[in-house]
C-alpha cells in the first residue's frame, strides 16, 4: 500500500474497515498512523496524539432560538454510526509542528461529527478561550458559542430575575469562546470548525469533540512547558500588536456631554491622577426608552451633547488626553444612516428577503451583514470619518453575538456557520479602518465578543460586563477568571471595567448596586492589569463612582499612579506578548509549570514572572490566602518577606492588596505610593 508523505487520507478509511494495521510515516515530522478495527492511533516519536480515537455521525435535527443575544441550542434524534453510508474519511497531515485532522462523512444528510480519543489519566484541562465561572475545565463539558454573557450566570437570585426575560445566561456563557483547551502534560486541542462545537471532558481519560458538521477539522500541538505551548498556538492563531503608549496611563469612562467631561477631567487631575485618556461612550448622544436611556446607535458625532466634536477632541489632545468613543455592528430603526443601509442592502435578511428587524430591549435595530463586501467598505468609511477623522483615538467595538440562525446572508453561508465568525470579522472590520487611515500603533479598538483568530485582529479586550458584585460567576472575581483562562488561550491583553457593569434597581427584588468596597477591590485588582479604565456602569446615579466623594478620588488617584508607575514593565511583557503570544496576566502554571500546586490555585495570578497578586474577592474579607511558589516574595506594601512553596493567609485591609514580588527583582515601584 502506498500512502502519500504528507497527507493519509482515503486508504486509512478502507484499512479501518478491513481491520488492517496501517503506519504512515508525515515528511519531516515522523507522525505514525495506526489503525485496527474502528479504532485509530496517531504518534509523532511515539508521543500519542490521537489515541484509539473513533468517530460517529449523527443526522440529527438542530435548532437554535436565540433571545436577546443569547441562544439555546437542541439536538433532537438521529442516526449514528454503522451504516455504510456513515463512513469515515481521514485527512492527516503534519502543519507547522502541529498535527491537524478532518475527519469527514460525505453523507449530505450529516449534521453532527463526534471525534472520541484517548488521553491519560489524573490530567487537568485548561483554557476553552475566556470564561468567567471556571479557569480548569477538567470534568466539565463546554459548549461553543458565541453569545451575550449572561446576567448571574447561575449566581442566585439575580439570575433567577434576568431569566424572567431570557437573559440569565449558563456558567459557560461567554462572549469569547474558543474551542481550545490545554492540559497539563503540554498538549492543546483545536477544533477549527467555525459552527457550535462541544469539548466534553466529563470522563477521565477521554476527551469528545463534537460539531455542528459534517466534519470536524482538529489540530493538536505538544510542547515542552505551557509557554512553549501558547507560543505555538500564537503562532498560528495570531497575536496582538504592542500598544500605543498613551494606553498606560489612567482611561476614565466618563459620559454626559462635553461640559461634564470637562469638569469630571479637570477635578480628577486636581487629585493628582495621571489621566492619558477619556473614553465617552455617549458622543452618539442618547435615546431615551421605555427601560431607560440608551445610546444614540448611529455613528456620528452628537452635536447636542458634544459641539464642535472635532474641536473638543482637539482641546484634549492638547492637555496630553486621547480620546475614545464607541461603536457596534448595529443599526438604530429609523435613522438617515440606517434607511441608507437598508436602501443598499447592507443588513442582515430574513430568510424571504425582508429586513431582519432586531428587539434590543427598548428599541429596535438591524445588524449590519458583514457577509457582503459593500457593506464593510461602508462601515470602515463611517469609521474613518466620523471617529478617526473627528479626532478619535480608539473606542468600543461592542457586542458582535447577535447573528441570528434563521436569517439570508449575502454571501449564502449557512448561518450556524457564519454566527461564531461575525464576532472575528467585526473586529477585522475596525481593524482594517485603522489600517487603511495610517494609523496602526497610534489608535486602539478594544473588543468585547471574538472567535478562533481573533488575538491576531483585536488591538485590545476587555472582559464585558460583570455584575457590580462579589458573586463568583459573573461579579469581581469572573473577571479575574476571564484573564485567566483567556491568557492561556492565546489572549494576551485583557482588562475590565473597574467596578464592573451591570446593575439592578428594582423594588420588588434584591438590589445590585456597585458599593464602596466593592469599586476599591476593583481598582486595586484593575491597578495590575496592563489597563486601568474606569465605567459609570449601567445605572450610574444610582451607583458609587470614583468621583463620588474626595476619598474615593485620592485612592484612585493613588493606585492610578502606581498603575503608571508600573508602565516601563507593563511595556516590556507586552512587547513580550506581541513576540510569543504570552499573557501579561498569568496563571501561575505558566510561570511555576514543574509545581503542581500551581495548578490548584484560584484567582491569585503573576504579572509576568515577578509580581504576585493575590486579590480579594470576597465581600467584608479583610485577608487573602494564596500559594507562593518557590523562592522569597517581597510584599509590595508592607515590605515582610513571605517563604515560597507553601500556602499562606495574608492581612488584607481594603489600600493594602495582597501583591509581591519576586525577591532579587525590580519593577520600579515608588516606595511612596506603597506606604498606606
Amino acid at each position: 500500500m502506498v500512502h502519500n508523505k504528507m497527507m493519509f487520507s482515503r486508504s486509512l478509511a478502507t484499512c479501518m474497515l478491513a481491520g488492517l494495521l496501517c503506519v504512515s510515516e508525515l515528511q519531516g515530522q515522523e507522525f505514525r498512523i495506526m489503525a485496527s478495527g474502528n479504532e485509530t492511533s496517531i504518534y509523532r516519536e511515539d508521543i500519542p496524539f490521537l489515541l484509539n480515537s473513533k468517530v460517529q455521525f449523527s443526522d440529527a435535527i438542530i435548532t437554535y432560538k436565540g433571545k436577546l443575544g443569547s441562544f439555546k441550542v437542541k439536538e433532537g434524534i438521529g442516526y449514528n454510526e454503522g451504516k455504510s453510508d456513515m463512513i469515515a474519511d481521514w485527512d492527516v497531515a503534519a502543519s507547522n509542528g502541529a498535527l491537524t485532522v478532518t475527519v469527514a462523512s460525505k453523507n449530505p444528510r450529516v449534521t453532527v461529527t463526534v471525534l472520541e480519543f484517548d488521553v491519560s489519566k489524573n490530567i487537568r484541562f485548561f483554557g476553552g478561550g475566556e470564561q468567567f465561572s471556571y479557569v480548569e475545565l477538567t470534568g466539565k463539558k463546554v459548549p461553543f458559542l458565541v453569545e451575550e454573557n449572561g446576567i448571574g450566570r447561575g449566581d442566585k437570585p439575580v439570575t433567577g430575575i434576568a431569566n424572567i426575560v431570557g437573559a440569565g445566561g449558563h456558567e459557560f456563557s461567554s462572549y469569547l469562546p474558543i474551542p481550545l483547551i490545554i492540559n497539563s502534560e503540554n498538549f492543546a486541542y483545536l477544533i477549527e470548525n467555525d459552527c457550535f462545537s462541544e469539548i466534553d471532558l466529563s470522563q477521565e481519560g477521554k476527551i469528545r469533540l463534537k460539531v455542528h458538521d459534517n466534519s470536524i477539522k482538529l489540530r493538536v500541538w505538544k510542547a515542552e512547558s505551557p509557554k512553549e505551548l501558547i507560543t505555538q498556538i500564537s503562532q498560528h492563531l495570531g497575536r496582538m500588536p504592542i500598544l500605543p503608549d498613551w494606553t498606560y496611563g489612567t482611561i476614565l469612562g466618563i459620559q454626559g456631554g462635553a461640559d461634564v467631561v470637562r469638569e469630571r477631567v479637570k477635578t480628577a487631575q486636581s487629585f493628582g491622577n495621571p489621566i492619558t485618556a477619556i473614553w465617552i461612550q455617549d458622543w452618539v448622544g442618547k435615546k431615551k426608552t421605555p427601560i431607560g436611556s440608551r445610546l444614540h446607535w448611529e455613528w456620528q458625532p452628537d452635536t447636542l451633547t458634544y459641539p464642535n466634536f472635532k474641536q473638543f477632541c482637539q482641546e484634549m489632545n492638547v492637555q496630553g488626553i486621547k480620546v475614545m468613543g464607541y461603536i457596534n455592528p448595529f443599526l438604530l430603526e429609523g435613522t438617515a444612516m440606517t434607511n441608507e443601509a437598508l436602501k443598499r442592502n447592507l443588513i442582515i435578511h430574513h430568510a424571504d428577503g425582508t429586513p431582519y428587524l432586531v428587539p434590543f430591549g427598548g428599541f429596535d435595530g438591524y445588524i449590519l451583514d458583514l457577509t457582503n463586501p459593500e457593506t464593510r467598505i461602508w462601515i470602515k468609511r463611517i469609521i474613518t470619518t466620523n471617529m478617526i477623522e473627528n479626532g478619535l483615538s480608539g473606542w468600543m467595538a461592542d457586542f458582535a453575538e447577535w447573528s441570528p440562525f434563521d436569517a439570508k446572508l449575502h454571501s449564502g453561508i449557512a448561518p450556524k456557520d457564519y454566527h461564531n465568525r461575525f464576532a472575528a470579522d467585526w473586529a477585522l472590520i475596525n481593524r482594517e479602518a485603522i489600517q487603511e487611515a495610517g494609523k496602526e500603533g497610534e489608535v486602539v479598538f478594544f473588543s468585547r465578543s471574538g472567535w478562533t483568530g481573533s488575538s491576531g485582529i483585536s488591538t485590545l479586550f476587555w472582559a464585558g460586563d460583570q455584575m457590580v458584585s462579589f458573586q463568583p460567576n459573573d461579579g469581581l472575581p469572573s473577571a479575574i477568571n476571564a484573564m485567566l483562562s483567556s491568557g492561556l488561550s492565546g489572549i494576551a491583553i485583557n482588562h475590565s471595567d473597574i467596578g464592573g457593569y451591570t446593575a439592578l434597581n428594582y423594588p420588588i427584588f434584591k438590589k445590585y448596586l456597585r458599593n464602596k468596597e466593592l469599586l476599591f477591590r476593583w481598582i486595586e485588582f484593575e491597578a495590575f492589569t496592563p489597563i486601568y479604565r474606569t465605567h459609570e456602569g449601567l445605572l450610574p446615579k444610582d451607583m458609587v463612582q470614583y468621583y463620588s466623594d474626595n476619598e474615593t478620588q485620592q485612592f484612585f488617584a493613588r493606585f492610578a499612579k502606581i498603575h503608571l508607575e508600573l508602565k516601563p514593565y507593563f511595556q516590556k511583557l507586552i512587547q513580550e506578548a506581541a513576540e510569543t503570544g504570552i499573557p501579561v496576566i498569568r496563571h501561575p502554571w505558566l510561570v511555576c509549570p514543574s509545581d503542581p500546586e500551581c495548578l490548584n490555585t484560584n484567582y491569585q495570578f503573576f504579572v509576568g514572572d515577578d509580581v504576585l497578586v493575590l486579590p480579594v474577592t470576597e465581600k467584608g474579607a479583610s485577608t487573602v490566602s494564596g500559594y507562593f511558589p518557590e523562592g522569597e516574595w517581597i510584599h509590595l506594601f508592607y515590605g515582610t518577606t513571605f517563604l515560597g512553596n507553601r500556602w499562606q493567609e495574608v492581612r488584607a485591609p481594603i489600600g493594602v492588596p495582597a501583591v509581591f514580588m519576586r525577591k532579587g527583582t525590580n519593577v520600579g515601584l515608588n516606595s511612596g505610593l506603597l506606604t498606606h
